[in-house]
């Protein structure tokens, strides 16, 4: 059986390993750029398990446990730091409804602390807590080393014997009577049993080559470092009131983004002055510290956003045959990539539809079965 994989990010890169893993002998991934091009090397290296939905953080603490042993599976170290995440919360409502959700996140395990603001001054006295009531705290949540894991696939793919094809842009996906066919690449046709899409912003373009299109609306984000300082910042902290974050990279930059100004359906990977005094005024106001340090660079890259803030994977029935996608993670797909890859595999090799996976197939968004997932970071 040969498989085209459309789209050399982490998601694909994973699809391909574990596709390889399972036996699967012709895989080729085709990415337009280099690897990793897309979303995969512009993130801000982060994973967590507490979502809102039950049907996400059930999914996100699968894919937490496959992270914890990717360094040994891959032989590649991704420089995991267990450093927890920190929401400042300022509103009562918001504090009530962390307290009922940790109940939830309690039951699968993953536990989460309600801080008093006392607690949260003693602990991390470099805050400004003006107008904080408290806070979640997510010891289970942590860091990557985003790079490491992508090209960690990406020579895992190597190794088991796929290949990946670089500045191979796909310009048609090739049915005939009712059936996937191949692909159309560098304008000749290469034959494929199935296809799976896996080109975050890319996905409908590709998939409308074949007269399917998906509710996936691109989001370009912004995210900057600044220069390196001692490291300080323990957690990965949440402002809940002014939609941002803030974090510190191994290196001793501080890193961090705020999700603004909103950019539905930009493409375009540039940076905006709006975005770059928003993102100042939230880093100076959460760390008043901070106005003593220099931002040095600063990049875009994009969340491919689904109605439901949740992802894709999958097929519908409806589609021509062997054709399969895992698209539109909202800004989560790295954070759920080892644990996609494992599960669109089995589905592609053996039609297996995981109960993890059942309730993000595309054929929701007709049924009405929305996963609704409003914990959306950046």
């Amino acid at each position: 059986m040969s498989i085209a994989v459309v789209g050399g990010g982490v998601i694909g890169l994973a699809i391909a390993h574990y596709l390889l893993k399972l036996g699967a002998e012709n895989v080729v991934v085709y990415e337009m750029r280099y690897v990793g091009s897309g979303s995969s090397t512009r993130n801000a290296g982060h994973f967590r398990v507490h979502f809102w939905a039950p049907e996400n953080a059930r999914f996100a603490v699968e894919s937490r446990k496959m992270f914890l042993r990717l360094g040994s599976e891959l032989g590649w170290n991704p420089l995991i730091e267990l450093n927890g995440y920190l929401f400042l919360l300022y509103d009562e409502g918001v504090l009530r409804a962390y307290r009922r959700a940790n109940q939830t996140w309690s039951s699968l395990g993953v536990p989460g602390k309600i801080m008093d603001v006392d607690e949260v001054g003693e602990r991390y006295p470099y805050l400004n807590l003006e107008g904080v009531i408290g806070a979640f705290f997510g010891p289970q949540d942590g860091q990557f080393h985003h790079d490491f894991i992508t090209f960690g696939y990406y020579s895992s793919v190597l190794k088991r014997g796929g290949r990946v094809l670089e500045y191979a842009k796909v310009d048609r996906i090739v049915v005939e009577d009712g059936r996937v066919r191949g692909v159309e690449v560098r304008g000749g046709f290469r034959e494929h049993e199935k296809v799976v899409v896996a080109a975050g912003g890319w996905s409908n373009e590709v998939l409308r080559t074949c007269g399917v299109e998906l509710p996936l609306v691109p989001e370009r984000k912004e995210i900057g470092v600044t220069e390196p300082v001692a490291r300080f910042i323990e957690p990965l902290i949440i402002n809940t009131k002014l939609d941002g974050y803030l974090t510190q990279s191994i290196r001793g930059e501080i890193m961090g983004s705020v999700d603004y100004p909103p950019a539905p359906n930009v493409m375009k990977l540039t940076n905006t002055i709006t975005w770059i005094t928003r993102f100042a005024k939230m880093a100076v106001e959460t760390i008043p510290a901070l106005r003593h340090v220099r931002l040095m660079r600063v990049w875009s890259g994009f969340y491919v956003v689904t109605p439901d803030h949740s992802h894709v994977m999958g097929r519908d029935p409806d589609w021509p045959e062997g054709l399969y996608v895992a698209t539109g993670f909202s800004g989560h797909g790295f954070m759920l990539a080892p644990l996609t890859g494992k599960l669109m595999a089995e589905h592609i090799l053996y039609d297996k539809i995981h109960t993890l996976m059942e309730p993000f197939l595309p054929t929701r968004f007709k049924e009405g079965r929305l996963v609704k997932e409003t914990m959306v970071i950046g």
